[in-house]
């Protein structure tokens, strides 16, 4: 296997869906399944089950993919080492990484540990601040990457508007938005959430995009973004508002307390894990940042 096909599994695995991925590697779905059937041919195996539903290992699928995650895992030391024992530039003194979610809250230390064995000298400042705090913190130079849980939609509308500061970023995972409400809540027996079903609800944010997403269709509700989870809770108890946010946040703060997540039928652009920076930001450190990160992060899903 190559390194494009190993990204290729790498990411059907994430996202169990041809046309997802296609969106990814910008190109089209035809091209990742020609990618795949020449995969299949060369190592003579069935990888993928393909359903309505989406895309699956097959059993053989599965020990390639190992295999894949090994080899992946083997480059990555291999870039390590070759930017330990290359000609460096000048180490930095420090990186001021801004992050928008909880999500990365447990895994800090460990994050802080691994890049601290590649750069000792340099300093990592993480600082965690609201979405409408990242772009005009990169733009004045006050953060130089930002580990971002965001709406595309949001990138797009407002990333125009700082366009003269030359960002680029990169999608490290996508994770669609769910709904959460109380366990007696008589939404909780539905199968899936749909905007007929929001009516006048209020409705809050937890860790993901601006308020402003859930809340055009309608008037006369309550919307409220925060990322404190005793208040959601508070709101959902109380007054019956309905949360969005993601399933792995569900998971660590609400999944044991009374409540119950839903898929949500609504017309959104999906929400990314972006690394986001000014194209000028060139040093080694900022990606072996990103990998650190990105790798922390797939190692749980």
């Amino acid at each position: 296997m190559h390194t494009d096909q190993i990204r290729l599994l790498l990411d059907l695995a994430q996202t169990h869906s041809f046309n997802q991925t296609a969106e990814r590697h910008y190109t089209t779905q035809q091209s990742i399944s020609y990618s795949i059937k020449q995969l299949e041919k060369e190592l003579q195996v069935k990888i993928f089950n393909r359903s309505n539903s989406g895309v699956s290992f097959t059993p053989a699928g599965e020990r390639v993919l190992q295999c894949a995650l090994q080899m992946h895992e083997s480059y990555q030391h291999l870039l390590n080492d070759l930017h330990k024992t290359s000609e460096q530039p000048e180490p930095l003194s420090k990186i001021r990484l801004y992050v928008s979610s909880v999500l990365l809250e447990a895994d800090l230390p460990e994050i802080i540990k691994q890049f601290n064995k590649i750069y000792p000298t340099t300093s990592l400042i993480i600082k965690e601040v609201s979405h409408d705090a990242v772009l005009p913190s990169l733009a004045d130079d006050s953060c130089d990457m930002a580990a971002w849980f965001i709406n595309m939609s949001y990138l797009e509308r407002e990333g125009a508007a700082y366009n003269k500061y030359n960002f680029s970023y990169e999608a490290f995972a996508e994770e669609p938005s769910i709904a959460v409400v109380p366990i007696d809540s008589p939404m909780a027996q539905k199968n899936i959430l749909t905007i007929e079903d929001l009516g006048t609800h209020s409705r809050s944010m937890f860790g993901l995009l601006p308020i402003d997403h859930y809340g055009k269709d309608v008037n006369h509700v309550v919307l409220y973004e925060n990322n404190n989870p005793d208040i959601h809770r508070q709101l959902m108890l109380e007054h019956n508002t309905i949360c969005f946010t993601s399933e792995k946040i569900y998971q660590k703060y609400f999944a044991e307390d009374g409540f119950v997540m839903l898929p949500v039928d609504y017309p959104v652009l999906p929400n990314y894990h972006l690394f986001l920076h000014k194209k000028d930001k060139t040093h080694p450190a900022y990606r072996v940042l990103a990998d650190i990160i990105s790798k922390k992060y797939r190692k749980q899903n």
